[in-house]
């Protein structure tokens, strides 16, 4: 088992684990804290609690995702199946007076939304949002053939209801064909002093503040789970860069 790990500094965590047929992997939500599962790729299996759910995904670019919900003080057994699993495990504190639901549930997508169009038309699904969370919000996006998305830049990470809500966010990505890559792009005031990270087809990373945008590389497609987490007391918003903001009436 391959393992790699993400942290923002509001304790958002993102685990990928790369599993090999038969592989067990124990997960475990504490009191103060609330739990995804999301199947990227592969076959597994999850018992939680009395329930076995089995679940199979060829990839993130053809099929639909499969997950669990594991409220605080709940736990989760997983199996890797027949070609192992690419699997993500996402923990969101809890904080404040936030509660979690009763009892661990199953994650299925609904049909995805079509966003933004031409050269930054992407598929967004959400999968996990409040009242069903606590706070913590996840989804898959799927930029196609060397598209943008997370686009026009825009940021939450100023504490300003109703205008902009302040979140944190982690990612896992794939890459199609896997030799390919993307770049997340992020700065603080202007495009010429932007930061950028390639990402690969196993990659994760964060975005802790600031504008970003994420672009797929020419001829390829570009999938990312996201998590945030922060201030979802308040209804999300985000805030997009004023430079760029004319593309939204495009």
């Amino acid at each position: 088992m391959t393992t790699a790990l993400a942290r923002t500094p509001n304790g958002l965590t993102l685990t990928r684990h790369l599993l090999t047929e038969g592989e067990h992997l124990t997960v475990e939500a504490r009191l103060d804290q609330e739990t995804a599962l999301i199947l990227i790729a592969g076959h597994l299996t999850t018992h939680t609690g009395d329930d076995t759910h089995t679940a199979e995904r060829a990839d993130p670019f053809t099929a639909p995702a499969t997950g669990w919900y594991l409220p605080a003080d709940t736990a989760a057994t997983i199996t890797a199946g027949p070609d192992g699993a690419d699997l993500v495990q996402v923990h969101a504190p809890l904080g404040g007076n936030r509660t979690t639901g009763p009892a661990a549930s199953l994650v299925t997508a609904v049909a995805p939304e079509t966003r933004g169009h031409r050269s930054w038309e992407r598929e967004v699904t959400t999968l996990l949002a409040p009242p069903r969370t606590a706070g913590l919000l996840l989804g898959e996006t799927i930029a196609r053939d060397g598209r943008w998305s997370t686009y026009p830049p825009h940021r939450h990470s100023i504490s300003d209801p109703p205008r902009e809500t302040a979140l944190q966010e982690a990612f896992a990505f794939r890459v199609r064909p896997a030799t390919g890559f993307g770049v997340v792009l992020t700065y603080d005031d202007t495009v010429a002093d932007a930061c950028s990270t390639v990402v690969t087809d196993t990659s994760i990373t964060t975005v802790t503040h600031g504008y970003h945008a994420i672009a797929a590389a020419g001829g390829h497609d570009l999938y990312y789970l996201w998590a945030a987490h922060g201030e979802t007391d308040h209804h999300f918003a985000l805030h997009t860069d004023p430079d760029h903001a004319w593309l939204l009436d495009t």
